[in-house]
C-alpha cells in the first residue's frame, strides 16, 4: 500500500513531465524521458558544478586544519537548499493535498497515507541536499589523506543532513499550511516569498566571490570565533570529518528532533488534512454602498484579476518593483553616476539623458499587464459580454489599469534620476513628459498585441501569461523601441540638440499611439466582440 501511494505521490510531484498542461493530455514516452534528462542535467551538471566550484574555492582551508569549518558551511548550504526544494511539496503534498478527502474516504490506513507522503518529502529533500553536499564531500576526500574515520563521516553525513532536512521541511511545511488556512489572499504571500528568494539569490551571487576571498584570508579569526561562540557548529563540522563522539551526538540529536517532529505530525495530521480555510465571522452592519461608474466597475474587475494571481503579478508586474529600485539606486549612487558620466562621457554627457529614457522604456515594457488580459477572460468571456457594458469600455479598463500600475513608479524613477543627474530644466521636463507618455503608449500597444491571436482555450493560466505571441511582441516590441530611441541618437544626436531630439520622439510616440488607439476603438472592438 505504501509503495503504491509513494508512486502516486512522486507522479504528482513530476506531473508536468508526464502531462502536457497546455494541451491537457499525456506526453509521449520520448518527451517524458527528455524532460527527465533535462532535469537530471540541471540538477547533476549545472547545480552540482555550481556548488563544486564553490567547494573548490574553499578547499584551501581544509589543508590548514579547518576541514570542520569547510564541512559546516556546506552542511548549512545543503540543508538550506534541501528545505527550499522540499518545503512546498511538504505543504501541498503532506498537509493540504487536493486528494485528502478522497484517500481518507477509502479503506486506506491513515498511517500508510502519512508514511508515503513523508517518504515523498524525504526523497525530494534528499535529492536537493545531495546536489550541494556530494561535490563538497568529493573535494574533501580528494584533498585529505583517506582514512577510515573520513569515510565513515562521508557516509553518515548525507544520512544525517537528509533526516535534518526532513524534520525542518515538516516543521516549515506545517507552519505554511497553518498560515495558508488563515489567509484570504495567498497570491501576495507567494509573490513576497518569490521576491525574497530572488533577492537572496542575487545577493549571494554578487557577494559570493568577495566572501570567499575575505573568508580564506581571515579563516583563523572566523574559526576561532565560531569555536568559542558557536560550539554546536564546531561539533557538527567535526562529526562530518568522522570524529566518533561528535558524530554520535549529532546523529542522535537529529534523530530525536525528527522523532519529536513526526510525533507532532501524527497527532495533527488528520486535523490539518481535513481543514478548510476558516471563514471569519462578520457582524452585519448596515451601511451605504458607494455606486461605481461602469468604467470603475470593470476597472475594479481587472484589478481583482491581477491581484488574485501570483503568476500574473510576477510575470507581468515585476517591472513595477524594478522601477522603484532603479530610482532609489540612482539617488543613492548619484555621486558615482556623475563621476562616471564626467569621466566616460566628458563633452557628450547628453547621451546619458537619452539612455535614461531608454532604460525606463525597457523596464516599463516588462509590465505588459493588459496583453494577456484578453486571453485570461477564457471561458468566462460570456460574462463580461452579457453585461450592458460597451466593448470600448471593457478594452479601456484593460489598458487603463496598466497605466495606473505603471505611471507612479515610472515617474518616481524618472524624478529620482533627474535629481541624481541634474540636467537643465527643459531636458528634465522632456524626460518626465516622455516617461508619462511612454507609459500610456505601451499600455495601448500591449492591448493591441493582446487582441492579435488571443488564446481563450487554455488549461493553465500560465499559458496566456507567459507563452502567448502577444506577450512576446509586447515586451520585445517595447525593448526594440527603447533600442531605437538610443540608437537613433548615436546617429543623429550630433546634428540636433538633446532637447529637440526628445521633443521629436515625444511627437512620434504620440502619433503612433493615436494610430493604435484608433485601431483599438475600431477593429479592436470588432475582434473582441467576435471572440
Amino acid at each position: 500500500m505504501v509503495k503504491t501511494l509513494l508512486k502516486k505521490q512522486l507522479s504528482e510531484i513530476f506531473r508536468a513531465y508526464f502531462v502536457d498542461v497546455k494541451k491537457n493530455k499525456a506526453r509521449t514516452k520520448v518527451s517524458t524521458i527528455l524532460y527527465f534528462v533535462l532535469f537530471a542535467f540541471l540538477m547533476i551538471v549545472v547545480m552540482s558544478a555550481f556548488f563544486g566550484s564553490f567547494a573548490f574555492g574553499l578547499s584551501s582551508i581544509i589543508s590548514v586544519g579547518f576541514g570542520w569549518l569547510y564541512y559546516a558551511i556546506f552542511i548549512f548550504l545543503s540543508a538550506l537548499f534541501g528545505v527550499f526544494g522540499s518545503v512546498f511539496s511538504t505543504y501541498s503534498g503532506l498537509y493540504l493535498a487536493k486528494d485528502n478527502d478522497l484517500l481518507l474516504s477509502m479503506p486506506v490506513p491513515v498511517r500508510a497515507i502519512m508514511v508515503s507522503r513523508l517518504l515523498g518529502v524525504y526523497l525530494m529533500g534528499l535529492l536537493y541536499s545531495l546536489v550541494a553536499l556530494l561535490p563538497a564531500i568529493a573535494i574533501y576526500l580528494i584533498t585529505v589523506p583517506l582514512s577510515t574515520f573520513n569515510i565513515i563521516g562521508a557516509v553518515f553525513l548525507p544520512i544525517t543532513v537528509s533526516l535534518f532536512v526532513l524534520a525542518l521541511s515538516c516543521i516549515f511545511g506545517y507552519l505554511v499550511a497553518k498560515l495558508s488556512l488563515k489567509l484570504k489572499n495567498k497570491s501576495f504571500i507567494t509573490v513576497i516569498i518569490v521576491l525574497f528568494f530572488l533577492a537572496l539569490y542575487y545577493f549571494v551571487y554578487f557577494k559570493a566571490t568577495a566572501f570567499v576571498s575575505d573568508f580564506i584570508a581571515n579563516v583563523e579569526v572566523y574559526a576561532k570565533n565560531i569555536k568559542e561562540k558557536a560550539f554546536l557548529v564546531y561539533t557538527v563540522g567535526k562529526s562530518a570529518e568522522g570524529d566518533i563522539y561528535p558524530l554520535v551526538i549529532v546523529f542522535l540529536a537529529v534523530t530525536l528532533m525528527l522523532l519529536a517532529t513526526l510525533y507532532v505530525i501524527s497527532r495533527s495530521f488528520l486535523k490539518i488534512a481535513t481543514s478548510t480555510a476558516t471563514a471569519e465571522k462578520v457582524k452585519y452592519k448596515q451601511k451605504r454602498e458607494k455606486s461605481k461608474s461602469v468604467l470603475g466597475a470593470v476597472l475594479f474587475k481587472e484589478a481583482k484579476r491581477f491581484t488574485s494571481s501570483s503568476n500574473y503579478m510576477l510575470n507581468c508586474g515585476l517591472g513595477i518593483l524594478f522601477l522603484f529600485l532603479a530610482g532609489v539606486f540612482a539617488l543613492l549612487k548619484s555621486s558615482d553616476l556623475n563621476i562616471l558620466l564626467n569621466t566616460q562621457f566628458s563633452g557628450f554627457k547628453d547621451i546619458a539623458y537619452i539612455a535614461v529614457c531608454a532604460v525606463i522604456c525597457m523596464i516599463v515594457s516588462m509590465n505588459d499587464i493588459s496583453t494577456p488580459s484578453v486571453s485570461l477572460e477564457g471561458k468566462t468571456l460570456w460574462q463580461i459580454r452579457s453585461l450592458p457594458v460597451p466593448t470600448k469600455t471593457v478594452l479601456k479598463s484593460k489598458y487603463l489599469f496598466q497605466i495606473i500600475c505603471n505611471i507612479v513608479p515610472a515617474l518616481f524613477c524618472a524624478v529620482c534620476i533627474v535629481v541624481a543627474l541634474k540636467p537643465d530644466i527643459l531636458t528634465a521636463v522632456l524626460i518626465l513628459i516622455f516617461t508619462a507618455e511612454y507609459v500610456c503608449f505601451h499600455a495601448i500597444f500591449s492591448i493591441f498585441c493582446g487582441l492579435h491571436k488571443p488564446n481563450l482555450n487554455w488549461a493553465n493560466e500560465i499559458v496566456p501569461i507567459k507563452q502567448g505571441i502577444g506577450v512576446l511582441f509586447a515586451i520585445f516590441g517595447g525593448w526594440g523601441y527603447a533600442i531605437l530611441l538610443g540608437g537613433s541618437y548615436l546617429l543623429f544626436g550630433m546634428f540636433i540638440s538633446t532637447q529637440l531630439y526628445l521633443l521629436i520622439f515625444v511627437l512620434i510616440t504620440a502619433l503612433i499611439g493615436l494610430l493604435i488607439y484608433r485601431w483599438i476603438n475600431t477593429k479592436g472592438i470588432t475582434i473582441f466582440e467576435n471572440l
